[in-house]
């Protein structure tokens, strides 16, 4: 179980706005820390935005599915947060999915809401999963993890509680503070603002050019939700070729590298072949918004994306169908 639910929590994140994973990619590998302090300098400078980009604001859906089974639904939003907590965007992501595996069942609700400044780093957020388990023996369990983030000056704070169901103290808490030493990390998926960010930058027409490359610090929430940290990001944009979708404007392509936050900032190796090949890629469209959604790595399950006001997140999911489509 721990593993199917492993494969499947990370694409259901992450499906809602990524393409297609790739291991080839025609751009140049940095291999100096010159080539990186390049691209960290790019990307502060383009986002020291001061007011909200209206085509930032978006939203999206998908359907996960094993044959004509339903495994799960998700929805992501980026709205005006109007001021509130003193943000200018509010991302709004859930979903809700269930997984089958050696008789056991797990079904997963999620989910989170995060307030962004105007360049897209992280004010505040609240994050909620909540996990009914079945046993073969049919004995059932729910526990929920709630975390809060909050940005206090130069400082992020991670507060994590996890509860189950019918007891009167949680089973697992945890505070931490991460120093940020200046930096101003982003959620994941608000990445394809930093595309509309570059595209408005371009006042003769937008040409995708990779060796503009930019480096972005990002927030690392394992789908466990036990744990929160700062990596490194690797965006860069291309022109599109003849296998990207109908309508692509541009290719963006995101690499998380290895580094942290330290003293001197954002700190980030040199990219090994390997951390280079691990590539992930949205095919965008004239509004920088994602055409089409990747293919699973698991061959049973499929994906329908879907406008985000039409899925309804509370869609009940069959446990013993699900079962049968998985096996």
């Amino acid at each position: 179980m721990r593993i199917l639910l492993a494969r499947v929590l990370p694409l259901i994140l992450f499906l809602l706005l990524f393409t297609r994973t790739s291991l080839l990619a025609g751009e140049s590998r940095p291999t100096s820390q010159g080539d990186i302090k390049k691209a960290i300098e790019r990307a502060r400078a383009l986002r020291a935005q001061t007011k909200l980009v209206p085509g930032v604001l978006q939203s999206s859906g998908l359907i996960l599915k094993a044959g004509d089974v339903r495994l799960g639904q998700a929805t992501l939003r980026i709205d005006d947060a109007k001021g509130e907590g003193g943000a200018t965007y509010k991302l709004s992501e859930q979903y809700k999915t269930a997984i089958v595996e050696d008789g056991k069942g797990a079904q997963i609700r999620y989910s989170g809401t995060l307030l962004l400044g105007s360049d897209l780093a992280l004010l505040s957020g609240e994050l909620k999963q909540t996990a009914e388990l079945k046993d073969s023996d049919g004995k059932e369990q729910t526990a929920t993890t709630t975390i809060t983030l909050k940005l206090d000056g130069d400082t992020l704070t991670y507060e994590r509680t996890a509860q189950r169901k019918g007891e009167d103290k949680p089973f697992a808490s945890e505070k931490k503070k991460i120093a940020l030493h200046g930096e101003r990390p982003m959620p994941m998926n608000a990445l394809l603002g930093l595309a509309v960010f570059v595209s408005n930058a371009e006042k003769d027409g937008w040409k995708p050019d990779p060796k503009n490359a930019l480096c972005v610090p990002v927030l690392d929430l394992n789908w466990e939700m036990v744990d929160v940290g700062v990596e490194p990001a690797w965006v860069s944009f291309d022109q599109p070729t003849y296998m990207e979708p109908k309508n692509t404007a541009a290719v963006m392509r995101v690499r998380v590298l290895v580094g942290e936050v330290g003293e001197k900032g954002l700190e980030v190796d040199a990219p090994e072949p390997q951390v280079w090949r691990a590539v992930q890629t949205w095919a965008l469209d004239a509004r920088a918004k994602a055409l089409a959604h990747p293919a699973p790595p698991d061959p049973r399950i499929k994906i329908e994306p879907a406008d985000a006001e039409s899925v309804d997140i509370e869609t009940p999911l069959d446990l013993a169908k699900i079962g049968a489509a998985l096996k």
